[in-house]
């Protein structure tokens, strides 16, 4: 019953530990003061704060991935024991998420210049393909069910990548449709990096400058990750902020090295630069982490309804999304006659029907979150009927009045700044805007039927 609490412990402890490796990957690629400069960016990253809150194999394999890339900058000293680390790391990562096999593309590049000399470098090679055999002895220790039921594996490999290219479609993912791939995940930087997403974005092209016009094969090493893996991830129809969380480290180290090159050369502008980029990423951590100290907006609007709205009335609600009231206390829902509506159902005449019948019969209705109505309105092609149902009940047209709203956008020095406009998964499970309308006017089925039908 508590594993959403031990799952964000290890959520929190990856997302830290991560800073050891980012620390020495930072001071491998452009020194002391780089890294340092890094890491703390990296601890007031609002994307580090939230996934440290998630259950998810984001924190898990984003501090893998830093970990291999930052030994395998010690490309020179390798030897057995760099090479089992590195081969261990693969084969856990893959375990826990069958995307981190794409991190064998680190460890393959820093053996790329040794092709050159291949007879002399036959035992670097030796490593290489000892790091494979290590990753693969790991894998199979940690994820034995990929071999001992290989079936239900492949059908899992095949429904997940269904769901992420879109080829299979599923009702959670209808909020990426007409969304446009690699944009929408480099406009949604902001919510997670914040006021250096821009500088991140200019620091990883200087990156890619020195990789490969210098040739300085540290930068490749340090580009080659982020690059592939944003092109095939970013590729997707699936677009959750939470896949390119392990690309993170390196957009906040691009702009650490991009903020200490303008300090080298301009020093008094540099300085500056990297005061107020320190002191607005802290701002704006600050400002996210202020929903945690205030009540779940859930919670909030579940207390208002108990003391508000009179027991026995009817309450709509929506399939997919978090029911309300949650239970708190001796309260609970069944002080309510609740019910779900199937807002995904194909639109139809049918549907119209469905949704005169409760409507009219109904006291309340309660949106939990943006989860549906945040995408649904917009989806006119698709739910023409549903579209406009949303549009008429938000400009109250349907006899039903907004009363209550709450909210718990990140704020600071009573300044709020509304992410109404981020991808759902960023506010939807932590601070959703619950809304509350009443049936003020109580209008009959018939009229329901007669104004949802005008299309």
């Amino acid at each position: 019953g508590h594993i959403n609490v031990i799952g964000r412990f290890f959520s929190a402890f990856f997302s830290t530990m991560t800073l050891i490796p980012l620390y020495f990957l930072g001071k491998k690629i452009a020194g002391e003061k780089v890294s340092l400069l890094a890491c703390t960016f990296f601890t007031f990253t609002v994307s580090s704060i939230q996934t440290a809150h998630y259950a998810v194999t984001e924190s898990f394999i984003t501090l893998v991935i830093v970990s291999i890339c930052a030994v395998t900058l010690n490309i020179k000293k390798h030897n057995v024991f760099n090479s089992f680390l590195i081969g261990a790391l693969l084969g856990i990562g893959a375990a826990a998420k069958t995307t981190s096999v794409s991190f064998i593309i680190v460890p393959a590049i820093a053996y790329l210049p040794y092709l050159f000399h291949l007879r002399k470098n036959l035992l670097k090679f030796g490593y290489l393909f000892f790091t494979i055999l290590i990753a693969f002895i790991f894998f199979t220790s940690l994820s034995p069910y990929t071999y001992l039921d290989s079936q239900k594996f492949l059908e899992s490999m095949r429904y997940e990548q269904g769901v992420a290219t879109g080829t299979l479609p599923v009702v959670y993912t209808l909020q990426f449709d007409h969304t446009i791939s690699y944009l929408f995940q480099i406009s949604n930087l902001f919510w997670q990096i914040g006021p250096i997403f821009i500088l991140s974005i200019l620091g990883f092209l200087l990156c890619v400058y020195k990789a490969l016009v210098k040739r300085d094969i540290k930068f490749l090493i340090f580009i080659i990750f982020p690059i592939l893996y944003f092109l095939y991830i970013g590729s997707w129809h699936t677009k959750f902020l939470r896949y390119m969380v392990p690309t993170i480290p390196f957009l906040i180290i691009s702009a650490a090295i991009l903020l200490n090159e303008i300090q080298k050369k301009l020093r008094t502008l540099g300085s500056a630069l990297i005061i107020l980029s320190l002191t607005l990423t802290m701002l704006y951590a600050l400002a996210f982490f202020s929903i945690y100290q205030r009540p779940s907006t859930r919670i909030a609007a579940s207390e208002w309804m108990y003391e508000n709205i009179k027991p026995g009335s009817k309450i709509l609600g929506e399939q997919w999304d978090d029911g309300l009231p949650v239970s708190i206390g001796e309260n609970n829902y069944s002080k309510f006659q609740t019910v779900q509506l199937a807002m995904y159902d194909t639109d139809n005449e049918q549907k119209i029907d469905y949704l005169s019948s409760y409507l009219s019969d109904s006291d309340y209705f309660v949106f939990n979150s943006r989860r549906l109505y945040g995408t649904l309105i917009h989806l006119e092609d698709k739910y023409p009927i549903t579209s406009r149902y949303y549009k008429l009940l938000f400009a109250e047209k349907l006899g039903y009045k907004k009363i209550k709203e709450f909210t718990s956008y990140p704020s600071l020095f009573g300044l709020e700044l509304n992410d109404d406009l981020s991808e759902e998964t960023f506010q939807v499970y932590e601070h959703p805007k619950v809304i509350i309308f009443k049936n003020a006017e109580k209008l009959n089925e018939a009229k329901f039927k007669e104004i949802l039908g005008n299309g």
